[in-house]
């Protein structure tokens, strides 16, 4: 399996492309969105931490960038890009 090292500027780019706040009104919701890279392109098995009060969990990114959290109570949500510098 190879490991794919990321270039400083686009670990900073990371870090702060995904900070989004959802709410959720009533019922279980399902919070889901997709994670690109600078110039667009999907982000492979990114964590994504999808926080409220009380409440934290990671969830991987597919092929395509896209993750899903589901089964989420009303509150407010704090959805953020986890990178782990990665040294040669």
């Amino acid at each position: 399996m190879n490991k794919i090292i990321l270039p400083k500027s686009l670990i900073l780019s990371l870090v702060g492309s995904l900070l989004v706040i959802f709410t959720v009104w009533a019922g279980t919701s399902v919070l889901e969105g997709v994670v690109k890279d600078p110039t667009g392109r999907p982000v492979k098995g990114a964590d994504v931490r999808i926080e409220a009060k009380n409440f934290s969990k990671i969830v991987k990114t597919d092929a395509n960038g896209h993750y899903v959290c589901d089964g989420l109570g009303v509150a407010t949500y704090k959805a953020t890009t986890l990178v782990t510098p990665r040294h040669s």
